[in-house]
């Protein structure tokens, strides 16, 4: 089966490690106190990107040849620009690019200056007919990148893991100044994790992530083992609820250092359950 470009897998892989949905099993439920915390930080002042389903895609495949860069193209160039890879890896296997009936994308204003920019994950928008898998990102889906226009041109401006991307919010927006945005859990509510991206100058990164109140500030942690036995906790304390408990060696995705204490937020396996280990344990 091909792949998505090499950036492109890139981002979907770094976006996996740090992604988390907060949906959990009834087992560590969160105690009230946590409720309130989480709920509380989720219950901000925001504005919700709104989502559109008024793109013409099939109109942008009916010119595929088309200079991205052309002013008199009807399509927008971040669309035109990913055609050419998609049509290829799409014919390359037997296929046939078609756009799904009813394309959907977010719009939202991120500076607060009138213009909305579009996040979007094209892959999502085309299916590859005879060969609906070319595209596959893996079970947690593909990074929505997010664009803006800047004259009649579209750049690249971040991208967004597919489990915050829906219902993605908009937070502090000041006129001028880029807003910082929040998503989590694909947009349901009440969500135990929320994540933050904020404007680096350039684009948009990974920044901070809200775990049942408590924040935790991104780091390109890696991948850590522990010491010893372990207990992972809902919240950076030795009061801290035991998600689970694992054995010395055990080789754990490090996402985060805890703002409440020497905790890291962790996650121990594909699949398990994230949440804080006293950072004195862990080693690379």
């Amino acid at each position: 089966m091909k792949t998505l470009p090499a950036r492109l897998l890139q981002i979907a892989l770094c976006l996996a490690l740090l992604a988390a949905c907060g949906r959990e099993p009834d087992r560590a439920a969160p105690t009230s106190s946590e409720d309130e915390a989480a709920t509380a930080t989720a219950e901000q002042a925001t504005v919700t990107a709104v989502l559109k389903r008024t793109m013409d895609l099939a109109a942008c495949l009916a010119e595929p040849s088309a200079d991205p860069d052309a002013q008199a193209s009807q399509c927008p160039t971040y669309v035109l620009r990913s055609l050419a890879y998609m049509i290829g890896e799409c014919s390359a296997v037997g296929g046939a690019l078609q756009p799904i009936p009813e394309a959907s994308y977010w719009s939202l204003d991120v500076d607060a200056d009138g213009k909305s920019e579009v996040l979007i994950d094209l892959t999502q928008n085309f299916t590859c007919y005879g060969e609906p898998a070319v595209f596959s990102c893996g079970s947690l889906g593909c990074p929505y990148f997010l664009y803006a226009q800047r004259g009649e041109a579209w750049m690249e401006i971040g991208a967004v893991n597919a489990e915050d991307a829906p219902g993605i919010e908009l937070l502090d927006a000041t006129a001028g100044t880029p807003a910082t945005l929040r998503g989590g859990c694909a947009g349901e509510r009440p969500c135990s994790e929320l994540t933050h991206y904020a404007w680096n100058g350039k684009a948009y990164e990974r920044s901070l992530i809200e775990y049942r109140g408590h924040l935790v500030d991104v780091v390109p942690g890696g991948l850590w083992k522990l010491t010893r036995k372990a207990r992972v906790l809902t919240a950076p304390s030795r009061d801290g609820q035991m998600i689970d408990e694992y054995p010395t060696d055990t080789t754990m995705v490090v996402m985060g250092t805890a703002r409440d204490g020497p905790y890291q937020y962790v996650s121990p396996c594909n699949g398990c359950r994230r949440g804080f280990v006293d950072a004195a344990v862990l080693k690379q």
